[in-house]
């Protein structure tokens, strides 16, 4: 083989390789991107959710069901601190809701007012849930760090 064939046959390897280590390394800032774009749409999720429960004072169904449909895949895009908050966004939701369903049929009186108080507390606490959001999420949501 003369020193020209080789040199041609060493550059299409060389320019072969080139191609294939940057369709590597697109596909794999591709991948990320979908992560984050499948990330963020939980992060979303939370979001309507939590300002659906601060804007209609209650919890609607439909929204919570919403809510439920839309972060059911967090369990495989982020880790557990992220599945246990939303799992009690969730349960404070529920016992909000209890809470309201119990004191509907009572009369004014002080059980109610326990009740009213209680619910209340709820509300308070997923609302201040909002803000916190962002820090919540944040680790996994950074373009710089990629997980």
């Amino acid at each position: 083989m003369s020193s020209l064939q080789w040199f041609i046959t060493a550059l299409i390897a060389g320019t072969v390789a080139w191609i294939a280590f940057q369709q590597y390394a697109l596909a794999r800032e591709k991948f990320k991107l979908d992560l984050f774009e499948k990330r963020f749409a939980v992060y979303k999720a939370a979001q309507r959710f939590l300002s659906d429960i601060m804007s209609k004072g209650a919890l609607d169904r439909k929204a919570h069901g919403e809510f439920r449909r839309d972060s059911q895949d967090a369990v495989f895009l982020f880790g557990p601190d992220i599945v246990e908050y939303l799992t009690m966004l969730d349960h404070k939701a529920l016992d909000m809701h209890t809470v309201y369903l119990s004191f509907q049929p009572l009369p004014v009186g002080e059980e109610r007012s326990r009740l009213c108080e209680q619910e209340g507390e709820l509300m308070k606490q997923l609302c201040d849930e909002l803000p916190k959001l962002k820090d919540v999420f944040g680790a996994y949501l950074r373009f710089k760090v990629w997980q």
